[in-house]
C-alpha cells in the first residue's frame, strides 16, 4: 500500500533533524579533529594524565578527560563527546518542537553555523563542554514536555551535572534549566512550591557530585586574587599610586612600568611583561595573612576610588562583548593548533584543506562583529518580547529558559571575565537558538501547548 503524503511528511520531519545532526557531526570531525588545544586545554590534559592536580581547571573536566584518555590519548574523545552532546541536543530540540523538515533544517543550521558557536566548537574547552551539555539538556527537557513522558527527565540529569561542574561559574546558567526541570517533573499538578522543591533537589544532586569530584584535587587555588590584582593595578594606574601590596610585585616596580604592561583585555600581559615582575596569582600559594592583606587592599581601593574601579570594569566589559582589536592576540578569539604542556605527547594538528579554509575564514572574521558577542546578545534581547508573548507555549518556554540562562550567566562575566570569546559561548548560542525557535515554530503549533500541562497523561514510559 502506498504511503500517504502526510505519513511521508511526518517521517521526513522526524528523520531530517537527526540526518542533519549526523552530517554536522561528520563535518566538525573532518574540519577540527582531533580538537584544538589551547594552553588551558593542554594543562587540563596533563592533569588528566596524572599530573599534579589543582582546581584551576575544573576537576570535573579533568575527571572526564581521564576516563576518555584511558581509551584514547589526546583531546579526540573529549572533542567527540562535546560534538555528540551539541548535535544531538539540536536534533532533540528540533524534533520536540514539531518543526517540519525545512524549518528543522533552518533551526539547526542557524544554531550550529552562527560564527561564534561554529568556531568555538572546534576546541577542547570547558566552555564548549558547558554549552554542549546545556544544549543537550534543553533538547531533552523539550522532548519531555512535548511527549509528556517523564523518563526523559532522567536523561537530563547527567548533562546538567556535567555542565554545572565543568565550569566554576556555571550554576547561574543551570538554575533556569533546573526550574524548568521541576516544572515538567511536577506537571500537571505543578505549583511554585513543588517546582522549587524539584529544582532544588536537582541542584542538590548536581552540587553533591561536584563536591565529590572537587574533593580529589591535590591543591586548591583561590580564583579571586587574580581579579583583585587586576583591579588594584587598574586603580593604581588611574590614581598614580601603587596600591598592590609589596608581596604582589617585584622590588623596584613602579606605576609607569605597570602601566606599560597593563591591558584591559586580559591580566596575562601584566603578569608577563614587566621588568621587575608581578606575582602570578595561580602559580604560587598564598599564606592566609597574604590573602587577608590582599583582600583588605582590594576592598579598600574600591571604596576609596569607586570611579576608577567602575571605569576599569566598563572597559573590561566592552572588551569582552565588543569587536576584538586586530592588535590583540588571536588566541582571545580562537586557537588554531595543539599547544603542548609538560610531558604531554605531541598531538598532530588538523592539516586538511577544509580546516585551512575555515581557519582562513576565521582569521578574516576575527576583527569583525561576526566574532564579537554584542550582536548575538542583541539578537537575544530582540527575541525576548516574542518569547514572553508565547510563554504558555513550548516555543516560548524554551526561548525564555534559554535567554534567562544566558543572561544569568552573562552578568558575572561582565564583572569578572577577560576578553576571551569562549567565555561568551553559551550566551551567544542560547541567544541565537532562542531567536530561531520563536521565529521558526509555525503558527499552527501555537495553540497546542496550553493543553499540554493541563493533561493528566504523564507517564514514565
Amino acid at each position: 500500500m502506498k504511503a500517504r503524503p502526510s505519513d511521508r511528511n511526518a517521517t521526513l520531519a522526524v528523520a531530517v533533524p537527526w540526518l542533519i545532526a549526523i552530517a554536522g557531526f561528520a563535518f566538525d570531525v573532518a574540519a577540527f579533529w582531533p580538537g584544538q588545544m589551547s594552553f588551558d586545554s593542554a594543562y587540563a590534559w596533563w592533569q588528566a594524565r596524572g599530573g599534579f592536580t589543582t582546581d584551576i581547571a575544573p576537576p570535573m573536566f579533568v575527571f572526564v578527560w581521564r576516563i576518555a584518555d584511558a581509551l584514547h590519548d589526546g583531546p579526540a574523545l573529549m572533542f567527540a563527546l562535546h560534538l555528540a552532546l551539541f548535535w544531538s541536543g539540536l536534533a532533540l530540540l528540533a524534533s520536540a518542537l514539531r518543526l517540519g523538515a525545512w524549518r528543522a533544517a533552518a533551526l539547526i543550521a542557524i544554531a550550529a553555523f552562527a560564527p561564534v558557536p561554529w568556531l568555538l566548537r572546534g576546541h577542547a574547552w570547558t566552555d564548549v563542554a558547558l554549552f554542549s551539555a546545556l544544549l543537550f539538556a534543553v533538547g531533552v527537557l523539550a522532548r519531555a514536555q512535548a511527549t509528556r513522558r517523564r523518563r526523559w527527565l532522567l536523561a537530563a540529569v547527567p548533562p546538567l551535572i556535567y555542565a554545572a561542574a565543568v565550569r566554576h561559574n556555571a550554576l547561574p546558567a543551570v538554575l533556569p534549566i533546573a526550574v524548568w526541570f521541576g516544572w515538567i517533573a511536577m506537571s500537571p499538578a505543578a505549583t511554585r512550591t513543588r517546582i522549587a522543591v524539584a529544582a532544588l533537589a536537582l541542584v542538590a544532586i548536581v552540587l553533591a557530585v561536584a563536591v565529590l569530584v572537587n574533593a580529589q584535587v591535590q591543591r586548591r587555588v583561590p580564583l579571586w586574587p587574580a581579579t583583585a590584582e587586576w583591579d588594584l593595578a587598574a586603580i593604581s594606574i588611574d590614581t598614580g599610586e601603587m596600591l598592590l601590596p609589596p608581596f604582589m610585585i617585584g622590588p623596584g616596580l613602579d606605576v609607569p612600568e605597570l602601566a606599560a604592561a597593563y591591558r584591559d583585555w586580559n591580566v596575562t600581559p601584566m603578569l608577563a611583561n614587566t621588568r621587575h615582575g608581578v606575582r602570578d596569582p595561580f602559580m604560587e600559594a598564598f599564606t592566609p595573612e597574604q590573602l587577608a592583606e590582599l583582600k583588605s587592599a582590594w576592598l579598600g581601593a574600591i571604596r576609596a576610588h569607586p570611579r576608577a574601579w567602575l571605569a576599569h570594569h566598563w572597559r573590561r566589559a566592552v572588551a569582552l562583548v565588543g569587536v576584538h582589536d586586530p592588535s590583540w592576540p588571536r588566541d582571545l578569539v580562537y586557537v588554531d593548533g595543539e599547544v603542548q604542556y609538560g610531558d604531554n605527547p605531541p598531538i598532530a594538528r588538523n592539516a586538511s584543506a577544509l580546516h585551512q579554509a575555515l581557519m582562513h575564514a576565521a582569521s578574516e572574521l576575527s576583527a569583525t562583529s561576526w566574532l564579537a558577542g554584542w550582536p548575538y546578545l542583541l539578537v537575544g534581547v530582540l527575541a525576548a518580547p516574542l518569547a514572553w508573548r508565547r510563554r504558555r507555549e513550548p516555543a516560548g518556554s524554551v526561548a525564555i529558559v534559554l535567554l534567562t540562562s544566558a543572561w544569568l550567566y552573562l552578568g558575572p562575566l561582565l564583572v569578572l571575565a577577560p576578553a576571551e570569546l569562549r567565555y561568551l559561548g553559551w550566551c551567544c548560542l542560547a541567544s541565537v537558538v532562542a531567536a530561531a525557535v520563536v521565529a521558526l515554530v509555525p503558527r499552527s503549533f501555537r495553540s497546542r501547548p496550553a493543553r499540554l500541562l493541563a493533561s493528566t497523561d504523564w507517564t514514565f514510559r
